[in-house]
């Protein structure tokens, strides 16, 4: 997976300073606060990750989606609608 501008993206997270660019991409992503719901006013995170077409095929396989996170990034929210992320019900 490539990680993706979007048009709600606000910030970049680059590499670390003991890290080259080289060995850590940049990722665009948001930065801000969660808007209603029992979450409301709390910090948000999101990236977006566009697959390839390895990706949807392995999808298709059933193979899993693994997410990790370390220093809190990115969000231990999978979700396919931004707004939904930034503004629960």
């Amino acid at each position: 997976m490539t990680p993706t501008i979007f048009p709600e993206a606000n910030t970049k997270f680059r590499a670390p300073a003991d890290l080259a660019e080289s060995q850590c991409q940049t990722i665009p992503g948001y930065v801000g606060s969660i808007r209603g719901g029992s979450l409301d006013g709390s910090a948000v995170v999101v990236v977006a990750w566009m697959p390839d077409e390895k990706d949807l095929e392995d999808l298709k396989n059933g193979k899993p989606i693994y997410l990790s996170c370390i220093g809190g990034l990115p969000p231990h929210l999978i979700g396919m609608d931004f707004n939904a992320v930034t503004n629960p019900a």
